[in-house]
């Protein structure tokens, strides 16, 4: 098979127009200008030539929807440098055998399509505005409100300064001053002290019966506070509980020294 097109008098001119969609549905390139094909070297006739050119037109329409489906309507110019260099030497398509073509077009953005692409990209603009506008809302809540129980009065105070009489204390209390117990500096509190216990359990684990002795005297402290209630611990076994030390034991200020 040869790889050049054939003889110029088996070469036919057309005009070519079409309307490509971009990534952006509803919003199309316009596609214009010549086709060039070469009818292959078979028995002439009208209808060899018609089912040529149908074939050329199918063809240059598949590569070009292809190449204008993967540009967005603002990339026009890449778009077309793209089809430029696709179209515009001789090729043969695989899709039809035997058939020559080249093109020369232009592609444009019809303006009826240049506004809805614009129209999409303020509404997308305005998306994002909202986006940012509402995760910076966030970041200052998270920095004034959830800092201390202050800066929280403070924050509820600044909103209500323009109308001072629908200042609800109540509702602070009981909607926003709870979030406030999530400040970073009462997590890292409570984190070390549960990273404490945990030492110390691991620690008691090294000598059998410590972490008995340890939840018995434990236990004791919390009935002598008067928190037996809430013992977080299970209670020790038969065994340990003669390892308890009696509330005498326990060193705890229960009565003042004089």
């Amino acid at each position: 098979m040869t790889d050049r097109p054939g003889p110029w008098w088996r070469r036919r001119v057309g005009r070519f127009a079409a309307y490509w969609p971009t990534c952006l549905p509803g919003v199309r390139f316009l596609a214009r200008g010549t086709l060039t094909y070469l009818v292959p070297p078979r028995p002439t006739g009208t209808h060899h030539t018609a089912a040529a050119r149908a074939a050329a037109r199918l063809a240059l329409d598949e590569l070009g929807r292809g190449i204008a489906g993967d540009h967005r309507p603002e990339e026009l110019e890449s778009a077309q440098q793209r089809l430029t260099l696709a179209v515009s030497p001789w090729h043969r398509p695989d899709s039809h055998p035997g058939l020559w073509l080249r093109a020369r077009l232009s592609l444009l953005l019809p303006q009826q399509d240049a506004d809805r692409a614009q129209s999409h990209q303020n509404a997308l603009r305005e998306v994002e505005l909202q986006l940012a506008q509402d995760r910076l809302r966030r970041q200052e809540l998270a920095r004034t409100l959830c800092t201390d129980r202050d800066s929280a009065r403070l924050w509820w105070l600044e909103r209500h300064l323009d109308d001072l009489p629908a200042l609800d204390w109540a509702t602070f209390r009981n909607t926003i001053l709870p979030l406030v117990g999530t400040s970073l500096t009462e997590r890292t509190q409570a984190e070390q002290l549960a990273h404490t216990l945990l030492y110390a359990w691991e620690r008691l684990d090294d000598v059998p019966g410590r972490q008995a002795r340890f939840m018995a005297t434990a236990r004791t402290l919390f009935d002598q506070m008067g928190w037996a209630d809430g013992f977080p611990w299970p209670s020790p076994s038969n065994d340990s509980e003669s390892l308890a030390p009696s509330p005498a034991t326990v060193p705890l200020a229960t009565e003042e020294q004089h």
